[in-house]
């Protein structure tokens, strides 16, 4: 793609030479000819101010000496990611049922849809058009799944669960198994029955080994636009809204509420019934709670905390051996004082 061209479709201010003909992206210190490349700030310069690319995604008001040709946006970060679609774009699979495949005679397969080797699609299920099921994925019974979605190797969609559009489920996640749920009885755990189910909207991505568990008697529902790392689990009757962001080792125990355009970081642990409310951000490695109501702002620490106050109680924190010897000098000064 010429530079005019990217320049164009980022509503960028190119400077140099639009002829320059544009192959791939690439980090800035990995970058050759050909390449397209960013620098979101001065930080990100590397120590060599030598970089090899054909172009630089900078800001409108960043300023650098160089001989590279540069387009000038307001976000350089946005851009770089946006004409990485453009260059890179998902592999186009052909039209194709493996003879491999398994699929009820009762199913309904839209258009232009690829079904790979050893797949299985149950009983009343249905696939939307332009949609990938690849090698190994599996979908339950009574399955809805809408338009250009992918199922990477080893997915598991289980019964009744219902997915949006442009869904991406990488490989080995489970959607619809069942929640977590038991009741005791004396000597024994009680099965609670997990009769709900799963609903992805639109535009959802869900990484590697993740589990979202149906609901016991309602559904498990995960907003439009919102995007789940590997290794995350989300357990029975959870709502998660839209354009959420959630880290890896992220676990989420029931009838958790997850409002919109929140920010999650890795290994944080929900407590059942708690609600993080919309745009709030939490910290790494947090634990919420039992009935925890997590307002918007920044959060961390166990238990979960304004991050001022977070700050200000690691301070003390770190300051404890500096008291501790503060005290061995005080104690020493009395002890000298009561021997006189």
């Amino acid at each position: 793609m010429k530079l005019k061209k990217i320049a164009e479709f980022l509503g960028g201010k190119l400077v140099g030479n639009g002829e320059i003909e544009i192959y791939r992206v690439a980090s800035v210190q990995d970058s050759e000819k050909g390449d397209i490349t960013f620098i979101e700030n001065r930080e990100s310069i590397p120590d060599s101010t030598n970089i090899n690319a054909s172009c630089i995604i900078v800001s409108n008001d960043f300023s650098i000496e160089t001989s590279n040709n540069l387009i000038r946006v307001n976000n350089p970060k946005l851009a770089f990611a946006k004409i990485a679609e453009v260059l890179h774009p998902p592999k186009i699979r052909e039209t194709i049922i493996h003879k491999s495949a398994v699929i009820a005679d009762n199913a309904r397969l839209e258009k232009d849809i690829f079904i790979g080797a050893f797949c299985c699609v149950g009983e009343k299920s249905e696939i939307g058009e332009g949609t990938q099921l690849r090698a190994g994925a599996k979908v339950g019974d009574n399955v809805k799944i809408g338009k250009n979605c992918v199922l990477h190797p080893n997915v598991f969609i289980e019964d009744n669960s219902e997915i949006g559009d442009s869904v991406i489920l990488h490989s080995g996640v489970v959607i619809g198994g069942d929640g977590y749920g038991y009741v005791r009885d004396t000597e024994r755990h009680v099965k609670f029955p997990q009769i709900g189910k799963v609903i992805i909207e639109n535009n959802v991505e869900i990484g590697a080994n993740t589990c979202v568990d149906r609901g016991a008697l309602g559904n498990t529902k995960i907003g439009e636009g919102t995007k789940i790392d590997n290794l995350v689990q989300i357990a029975h009757n959870v709502k998660i809204g839209k354009r959420v962001v959630i880290a890896s080792q992220t676990g989420i125990s029931g009838s958790v509420t997850i409002e919109d355009d929140c920010v999650i970081a890795g290994q944080v642990g929900f407590a059942d019934h708690t609600v993080i409310k919309k745009g709030a951000i939490i910290g790494a490695k947090s634990a919420v709670f039992p009935g925890k109501i997590v307002r918007e702002g920044m959060w961390a620490g166990i238990p979960v905390q304004p991050m001022n106050k977070y700050k200000r109680l690691n301070a003390h924190i770190n300051s404890i051996p500096r008291i501790k010897e503060d005290l061995k000098k005080l104690q020493k000064l009395i002890d000298e004082l009561e021997n006189k």
